[in-house]
Order: C-alpha cells, then sequence, then structure tokens
C-alpha cells in the first residue's frame, strides 16, 4: 500500500473518530483526568502529571481537548508508518499501522482523554530519530533523547525504550559509541521524571509499589488468567497470539538479524515488564501498549509475503475492529449525574452547601465533572477508607480535619484540628450503603434507585448530619 492510500485510510478513521467525539458523552476516564487538571501535582495515583498538565492548557473545554486525542491518534499512526518503513518497508508499515488502528485499546485511547496516546506519539516519535540516530547521524539523538523525555511524563514504563537501547550498545562492538548519548538521554527521563518520584516517597512509594513484595511475587493462577483476558479485551484474542508468535519469532532472529535486534531491544523490555504486572496482578495495558508496534511490524513481515498471511492479517483485522466495536462504551453518565444533582434538591436548607459521595472514584469523577464549576475543586468525594488505592483517597476528604486555633472541647485541649464538613448533609450514590456513611451520618434516607450505564444499580440517599465516625 503507498504512503497516499495509507494517508486517506488514517483521516477516514479519524473523521469517524471526531464524529464520536461529538456525538458521545463525557465518559468516566475524562472526567477524572479533568478533576486531576483542576488539582496539579507533581505526580498522581497512576501515573506522572504530564496528562493533567497537557489538559490544563484546554481548561473546561474537553471537546476541544478529547478532539485533540484524536489528533494524536492520527499522528501516533503517521509515527509508526514512518519508524517501520524505515526497518522495513512501506507496505509492511501500511499493514502494521491498520492493524494498530484496529485493536480496541487503540481506538479507546484516541476519543478519550489519557496518558496511553501522547505517551506512544512521543515513544514512536523518538523511535524515528533513534533509528537515524542508530545508523550514524549521532545528532539525531538529541531529538530523540527530549521526546523520550516527554514520553516519561505520560507513562513511567517509556524509560525502558532507551534503557533497552543503551544494552544493545552495549552488546555491539559498532554501537558503543552511541552509549554515552544513550546515557544522556537516560539522565535526561530521570530530570523529567523527578517531580514524579519526589511525590511518589512522599508517600512512601505506595502508588507505584502496588502492595507488598511477597504478595506480588505469590503464584495465583486466576490472578495470571485475569491479566491475560485484559489484554485479550485490550489486543483482540487474535491480535494477542499474533503478537505472542511474532514475539518468540523476534527474540529468535534478534540473534542473527541486526534490524530484529534493534527491534528486540526497544521492545522486549517492555513485554517483560508487561509479563511480571500480568503475574503480579497489576494493569499490563501500558506497558504493552509501547511495546505493540514494534512487535506487530516485525509479526506483519513474517506473515505477510505468503497470500494465506495476509488472509490471516486481515482476519486479525477484522475481529480488532470487531472487539472495539462491541466494547464500545455506552451513554448514560450524564443522565446518572443529572439524578444526583437533581437530589441535592430534596436535601433540608441548611446554612452550608451540602456534599457528594460516590462509591466508585469513576462516578466520583462524572459527579466532579457535571457539578456547576465554581472556584476550588468540586465537593464530590469517595467514602473515607484507611487504605490508599486510588487518587480520591490522596485528595481531601470530607473526613479530613484542619488545623484550627479553636479548642472544641476543654477536656481535649491537645486537639485543634476541626472537620469543616461537620453538620452538612450530603447525597450518597452507590450500590449499597456501606456502615462508612450510615455510621457517618444522624440520619440516612433512601430517596431513589437508578441504573448505571453498565448495568450497575445504584442506590441514591440522603444523608442528614455528618457527624464523622465514632471512634
Amino acid at each position: 500500500m503507498k504512503a497516499k492510500g495509507l494517508f486517506l485510510i488514517l483521516i477516514l478513521v479519524g473523521l469517524i473518530r471526531a464524529w464520536w467525539v461529538f456525538t458521545s458523552e463525557v465518559s468516566p476516564q475524562d472526567a477524572y483526568y479533568w478533576m486531576c487538571s483542576q488539582r496539579l501535582s507533581g505526580a498522581f495515583f497512576d501515573g506522572p502529571a504530564g496528562t493533567a498538565l497537557l489538559l490544563r492548557a484546554f481548561g473546561d473545554d474537553l471537546a476541544a481537548a478529547r478532539l485533540f486525542w484524536v489528533v494524536m491518534g492520527f499522528l501516533a499512526s503517521w509515527a509508526a508508518w514512518l519508524f517501520l518503513r524505515r526497518i522495513a518497508d512501506e507496505r509492511i508499515a501500511a499493514w502494521a499501522v491498520i492493524l494498530l488502528n484496529a485493536i480496541p485499546a487503540f481506538h479507546f485511547s484516541s476519543i478519550e482523554v489519557g496518558p496511553l496516546m501522547p505517551a506512544l506519539l512521543l515513544s514512536l516519535s523518538g523511535l524515528v530519530l533513534a533509528r537515524v540516530a542508530w545508523e550514524g547521524k549521532r545528532t539525531a539523538w538529541l531529538g530523540s533523547g527530549l521526546l523520550f523525555a516527554a514520553a516519561v511524563c505520560f507513562r513511567y514504563e517509556a524509560i525502558l525504550i532507551p534503557l533497552g537501547l543503551l544494552g544493545a550498545a552495549a552488546a555491539s562492538r559498532r554501537h558503543r559509541s552511541d552509549g554515552p548519548w544513550l546515557v544522556g538521554i537516560l539522565l535526561l527521563c530521570a530530570a523529567a521524571l523527578w517531580p514524579a518520584m519526589a511525590w511518589n516517597a512522599s508517600l512512601e512509594w505506595i502508588p507505584v509499589a502496588g502492595g507488598t513484595l511477597r504478595s506480588a511475587w505469590e503464584f495465583h493462577p486466576t490472578r495470571i488468567l485475569g491479566g491475560v483476558e485484559r489484554l485479550a479485551l485490550d489486543f483482540s484474542p487474535p491480535v494477542l497470539l499474533l503478537i505472542a508468535g511474532g514475539l518468540v519469532l523476534l527474540l529468535r532472529r534478534a540473534q542473527m538479524h541486526a534490524r530484529a535486534a534493534f527491534l528486540a531491544a526497544v521492545s522486549v523490555p517492555l513485554w517483560v515488564l508487561c509479563a511480571l504486572f500480568v503475574y503480579s496482578g497489576s494493569a499490563p495495558l501500558s506497558a504493552a501498549w509501547l511495546g505493540f508496534v514494534p512487535v506487530a511490524g516485525f509479526a506483519t513481515a513474517s506473515v505477510i509475503g505468503s497470500r494465506p498471511g495476509r488472509w490471516a492479517i486481515s482476519l486479525c483485522i477484522l475481529l480488532a475492529v470487531a472487539f472495539s466495536w462491541v466494547g464500545m462504551r455506552r451513554h448514560g453518565w450524564e443522565a446518572v449525574a443529572r439524578e444526583a444533582l437533581l437530589a441535592a434538591r430534596d436535601l433540608p436548607a441548611a446554612e452550608q452547601a451540602g456534599f457528594f459521595i460516590a462509591d466508585e472514584p469513576e462516578l466520583a469523577a462524572v459527579l466532579g465533572y457535571h457539578m456547576p464549576h465554581s472556584p476550588g475543586p468540586p465537593a464530590v468525594f469517595v467514602p473515607e477508607s484507611p487504605a490508599l488505592v486510588n487518587q480520591f483517597g490522596i485528595w481531601a476528604s470530607y473526613a479530613d480535619f484542619v488545623d484550627s486555633p479553636v479548642v472544641l472541647n476543654e477536656y481535649f485541649t491537645e486537639q485543634r484540628g476541626v472537620n469543616p464538613y461537620v453538620g452538612r448533609n450530603a447525597v450518597y450514590i452507590g450500590s449499597e450503603l456501606p456502615q462508612t456513611i450510615s455510621a457517618a451520618f444522624s440520619e440516612v434516607v433512601p430517596l431513589k434507585t437508578i441504573a448505571e450505564p453498565d448495568g450497575r444499580t445504584l442506590g441514591i440517599y440522603l444523608c442528614i448530619g455528618y457527624e464523622t465516625l465514632p471512634l
């Protein structure tokens, strides 16, 4: 396929995605990153702060931001084509790029705000320049290093790409002179990650650790099967099988062919990390996402030469498109938020404004986005919990005490903190009423039940007179 034909296909796909953006509601993921953009910090529970910083440039205009993600999807596709064309040829690159656009993970990352698409665009652009430098024009390492440093501001795993290149350079007598350049790139990436590392260190590395080392290394077959299932849903089962076969073949060819060795250097470390994530029960997509294009290009090159191989690739593309269509996000989140906001009108009149509590972070993010925008963060929270498992556990909560010089109790003069939410009313929305809600309010009244877009039944409760949880 010629470049012009691929360009027209990508334009058509981009227009379809833009139409979907204009006709669909804001998703929970969109709303969550919008909330992050309103509360900037060195990093967030699920990764660096790059996505929030980029969204901040769009303000409250999430429609424009989502359209920009569609544009990044087009640019990432073109960067993948440029990279694979330099490694192989135009035909192989075109087939691999079409396969990339067919997988569900790429489609949803093109129409929903998140860190995966900018990380992929920057990583692939960095790989294009890295390949130019690898072929002898060493000044290209400067641009490549800047792009890799920008990529790690969206996903930590992107640092494994220059690290793999450094290993390949150290193992090759011809490319050892590239080592100092790659060390400089790694130092640049480390500098870009410094705010995120300082933020994680302040929280004792809980966001990136994800549990104890002992629990991470315990063997759980169901946990492994769950990780494989998530990858199959993200890439579609036939594409995942193609990638698995391509990865095995790439490891065998890397010892004999220089181009295969280059592809292995920039992808195998990411797939090893993906395997560790699957084993430990963590989300494996981000590592597999950044390592997909090199392996997909090699797998495509291995089978595209024969007619059965082309039929197999075509079938993978069609099935991946089918999986993307089946997984299209349902409408209805705006209606859920509207019902919760209407319920707030039934709260008893009070001097201080009420607030909202949702049982899950995704629902809380949707409520926060659809609330009337005012100065300061939206007054929407998740139920208080001693466990730190998401970003809402880091942000200020209705259960937090703030310093105050006022002594509230003459018998407890050491306590000088006050809770500004004591006495306020709230609306709780969730599938069940937890004890942390029923015990923290003087009265909880069920109001109505509604259906979430994914089929879950939600109850809306009026919570009167917050008193904090008893000790």
